[in-house]
């Protein structure tokens, strides 16, 4: 499941990227493509789709023991996640 949600990212990455591209082009050329509304949206997706696969790619990163530095936020939200179990008490027979 979270492979399936990675590559949607990563193709929702793209087309945005795309749509972003086009959109500079056009205002370089002098036209306008899309309404700033647009353009914001278009932009959020990317950067959105952009810091979910960092983070994706850090965490298996960082569980693999290959992160070569620490990203303070990433940490804390992995550090987060990982609730404790609770301590086991005796044999569990009554």
């Amino acid at each position: 499941m979270r492979t399936l949600l990675s590559i949607g990212t990563f193709v929702a990455a793209v087309v945005s990227f795309s749509h972003l591209w086009r959109g500079l082009q056009a205002a370089l050329e002098g036209h306008r493509l899309y309404t700033p509304l647009e353009g914001l949206a278009w932009m959020g997706l990317f950067l959105g789709s952009m810091g979910y696969l960092a983070f994706v790619i850090y965490a298996a990163d960082r569980a693999s023991g290959r992160a070569m530095r620490r990203i303070p936020l990433f940490d804390r939200w992995l550090d987060r996640r990982q609730v404790p179990l609770p301590p086991r008490g005796g044999s569990g027979r009554g």
